[in-house]
Order: structure tokens, then sequence, then C-alpha cells
């Protein structure tokens, strides 16, 4: 009788225990972006942004007692590869939702992946603005708006300056089209403004004929806000041209920037930013993340830290681990994180409400907070630009 005792207890202590493991399981979110190709600056930074809010989540008892745990996959800057990506974190590791897109062209496909298997997917530096539909409600943006809306801080910068020619360059891909339809649509019709568009390949390296041709116009503001991967040759080159104009950036990691760009970057390059660097809380962050991975707490880190913190706090809200209900709760939310540049809020189809674009020049001098510490360089801020539009998709 002892025997068969002490048998059914173990048997109740393993019942017991049985729940306690389950709920052990992890919540997975997933990466889904470049780790290799172009973009891949962009997607190692977003990737590793999540995994710093990570690990403070999990520190402070992860999401409903269960750790969050990343699973990531390179979409090889590919539409094929990011659909195929998507579909197996969401129908072999149980994602609940996903995040850190590039891309343009990968976004407009894994979006579309993304309604189509009803979890919740974030971009990052895709903004062209056809990814996302009216019927949209499972892609939402993080950092940077639609790209014809972030030609709003650019018009107000040419009007406040008095500008009177403007050149371009423009990448031919989604993004790059993008921006050639905002600047056709909110600059190019200023009155008594000269304006000129060149359109560049992606993989581009020598942009001298391209800037040959807008000497002609003699632009005081070259805008290569259309050509993320060209921007740091284009400073270079139009500086070797003689060209003084400064040139706007496309959200550039900072980092990337000054190591690419080299002294042509201080007093001549122009960027965007969703980082708040000014803020104390940034600079608490960013002196975490460069102690762990030893780079810059940039936009695309910041990116990712926020899909994780809002995904989390999403599913607490909600008390609820399904990807259809968190996207709910995202959308019918307000995520507010010191030291980033706005509060993240949506439209109905995953526009940023209340998106205010920080322009930045680059100056030499140590980044305060311990940011980023040796580099001899900063950020500084040059304009606030003030809330822009959140795009209405035309359909």
């Amino acid at each position: 009788m002892r025997a068969i005792g002490v048998a059914l207890s173990v048997l109740s202590m393993a019942w017991m225990a049985w729940p306690a493991t389950a709920q052990a399981q992890p919540v997975k979110v997933g990466f889904v972006s470049s780790l290799s190709g172009p973009f891949a600056f962009w997607g190692v930074n977003a990737r590793d942004g999540m995994k710093l809010a990570m690990a403070e989540i999990n520190a402070a008892g992860g999401v409903q007692g269960r750790p969050l745990e990343l699973v990531e996959r390179d979409d090889r800057n590919s539409p094929a590869e990011g659909i195929t990506a998507m579909r197996f974190l969401v129908e072999r590791e149980g994602i609940v939702a996903a995040g850190g897109m590039i891309s343009s062209d990968v976004a407009l496909a894994v979006s579309r992946e993304a309604e189509t298997l009803g979890v919740p997917y974030f971009l990052t530096m895709a903004g062209s603005h056809a990814i996302l539909k009216r019927s949209s409600r499972f892609t939402f943006r993080t950092c940077i708006p639609a790209a014809p809306t972030t030609m709003e801080p650019i018009a107000a910068m040419i009007r406040e300056r008095k500008y009177t020619r403007v050149g371009a360059v423009v990448a031919d891909y989604a993004w790059g089209h993008a921006i050639r339809e905002g600047f056709e649509r909110l600059i190019a019709p200023m009155s008594g403004l000269r304006t000129q568009v060149e359109v560049a390949p992606v993989p581009e390296r020598d942009f001298t004929p391209y800037l040959r041709k807008l000497q002609r116009l003699d632009p005081e503001l070259i805008v290569a806000a259309g050509h993320p991967p060209g921007n740091p040759t284009i400073v270079r080159q139009a500086a070797e041209l003689g060209m003084g104009a400064p040139v706007v950036g496309s959200w550039l990691p900072p980092e990337l920037m000054v190591q690419r760009a080299t002294d042509t970057v201080y007093g001549r390059f122009v960027d965007y930013s969703c980082v708040d660097f000014d803020s104390p809380g940034y600079q608490r962050l960013a002196g975490k993340f460069h102690a762990t991975y030893k780079r810059y707490f940039d936009n695309s880190a910041f990116s990712g830290y926020m899909i994780v913190k809002t995904v989390a706090e999403a599913a607490r809200r909600g008390n609820t681990l399904d990807p259809k209900a968190i996207a709910g709760a995202i959308r019918a939310g307000r995520f507010v994180q010191e030291g980033f540049g706005w509060p993240l809020e949506y439209t109905e189809w995953g526009e940023m409400k209340g998106a205010g674009p920080i322009m930045f020049t680059y100056e030499r001098g140590e980044a305060p907070g311990g940011a980023n510490p040796g580099a001899g360089w900063r950020q500084k801020v040059m304009f606030r630009s003030p809330a822009v539009q959140p795009y209405v998709p035309a359909e």
C-alpha cells in the first residue's frame, strides 16, 4: 500500500508540474528582414534592438509569465524568400508577431502574406506608400512614415531657407519611386523653385554621371532620400565634384554613414531620425545597446526595440497571445517609450499618427550619456518637423 501511495503521489506531482512546464514555453516573435545584401546593416541593428527589448522584458518576468524568444530569418532581399520565411515562422514556429523589414520591395510581398495569415507585422525602414492598403489590419509602420510624407519636412526646410534650385537622386525600386512621387507632389510645384530628378539603379556605386547632370542645375540642395544605399557615395562624390550643396539622406544608420562618407559627412549631410538623441532615456538605452553590441543605437535598432515592446504591451493590455487580438490591441492603443521620437499610435490600416521626424546634422565631439563612446562624432538637431499627416492609401 505504501508503494501505491508513493506512486500516486509522484503521479500527482507530475500532473501538477505539467501546467507549469507548459506555461514556461516561450512566446515567439519573428524577425524577417535582411541579414545579408545591401540592407544588412539596417537589418542587423533592427534585430539586435529586438533582442535588447526581449532581454529587458524577460528579466522582468516575460509576457504572461512566459519568456520571449526571437526567431530570425534572412529574407536575402528577396520577396520570395521573405514570403517563405514569414509562412514558416507562422505555421512552424507559431510566432505571435514579426518585424524588422527594411526593403520596400520585400515588404510589399511579406505584408500581403501577413495580412493573409492574420499575424501582426512591423515595418522598420520599408517606407513605400504602396505597402499598406485601406484594408490592411496586420501591417504596422515604425520609425519611418510612408515615403510621400517624408518629403514634408524637406519641403518645410526648403521654404524656410528659401532655396530656388533643388536636385534629387532616387533609386529604381519601390522606395525610390515613392520618394520621387512625394518630391514631384510636394516640392516640384513650389513657386520660384527649379528641380531636377535623376534615377539610378539600387546597386549603383558610381554616381558621378548623375551628379554631373545635376551640376547644370547648380543645386542649393541635393535630395538623396530616395537612394538609401547610395547616400555615403553620393556625399563623397558630390564633394569631389566641388558641389557644395548639402545632401539630404534617407534614414541611414549614422554609424554607417560616418564610416563610409568619412570627413565629408560633417557640415554636408542632413538626415532624418525617429530617435530623440537629446533625451536622457534614449542615452540610457543607447549606452546599454553599445555595451552589448558595440554599435550605435540608431533608428533601426530603436525601431526593433519598439516592435517588441509594443507587442508585449499589447499582449498585456489585451491579456492575450492570440495574434489577431494583439493586432487589435495595437490599433486601439498608444505606446510611449522615452527617447523615441513620438508615441506609436495607428490608423486602422497601420500608418502612424503623429510622426514628427527629427532632422539632424553631424558634428565632431562625444555623444552625451555614453551613447557612443570613443566615436568622436555626434548628431545635432537641426529641425524638428511638425507631425506629418498619416498617408491615406488610394485603395
